[in-house]
């Protein structure tokens, strides 16, 4: 008697005859290697999606439109890195302060350095204070209230550093919020002499402010869950039940 006719004839212990083991068909294992593909590149998709939000539909951003604040446009600068060895020429003090952004500071240390400049930025990290003042940090990037924080979209434009500022105590003092998770710092606005390295502390690209103020007060940050998240949790559930389920099933009829 052969294994085959052997294997059909088996019994189980409940008296039950026992079928023969066959294999799973090549079609089949093709099929449910493609489904379990297309599921897991649907998973990574999805993720993709929630990640990175598609454009809400708001007003458009003037700041994203211009040609300027593409990071990949290149810069050109007023004046000349000095060469090694030499020294830079001095510029005229300039009566009046000039409205500068922290890209245009990195791009282009050597045209500010030692001039008085207009800066506008939002408090974040910490207040150190010192004897003659107290270090801030000041963020102006877009990447706040216009478009958002980066890992919620991918508009990469200009850099996302912000500039070290040493201010008055009286006005470090009067800082209310500071920009960090939890909370959305004040906006400080002041005016001083940019040093792309400072000859007391040693500091690269910092403003010694003269004068400043608060031009806006920061508040608590409230981040509630948005609708599509609970939406695809909620989905992402009832197929991980449907899935324990069918599974289940499958074995039982086994």
């Amino acid at each position: 008697m052969s294994t085959r006719f052997a294997s059909e004839r088996a019994t189980r212990p409940d008296g039950r005859p026992e079928t023969a083991i066959r294999p799973v068909a090549r079609l089949r294992v093709a099929a449910g290697a493609a489904v379990a593909l297309a599921m897991i590149a649907g998973i990574v998709l999805l993720a993709e999606t929630l990640r990175h939000p598609p454009p809400s539909g708001g007003p458009p951003v003037p700041e994203l439109d211009a040609p300027e604040a593409d990071p990949r446009t290149p810069v050109e600068c007023e004046g000349q890195d000095p060469r090694e060895g030499r020294a830079r020429a001095q510029t005229e003090a300039e009566p009046v302060a000039r409205e500068v952004t922290s890209n245009e500071l990195y791009d282009c240390p050597h045209d500010w350095d030692g001039r008085l400049v207009r800066y506008r930025g939002e408090a974040v990290g910490a207040v150190l204070q010192r004897s003659h003042g107290a270090w801030v940090h000041l963020n102006d990037d877009i990447y706040g209230d216009p478009i958002g924080p980066l890992p919620t979209h991918r508009d990469y434009r200009g850099g996302n550093a912000g500039i070290g500022v040493l201010v008055p105590l009286e006005l470090a003092r009067s800082i209310s919020f500071v920009g960090g998770p939890q909370a959305q710092g004040d906006i400080l606005e002041v005016i001083g002499t940019f040093h792309r390295v400072d000859p007391a502390s040693a500091e690269v690209a910092v403003i010694r402010a003269d004068q400043g103020l608060i031009a806006a007060t920061g508040q608590p940050i409230t981040d509630p869950t948005l609708p599509d998240r609970r939406a695809v949790a909620v989905i992402l559930v009832v197929l991980a039940l449907a899935a324990v389920i069918a599974e289940r099933m499958v074995a039982r009829r086994r």
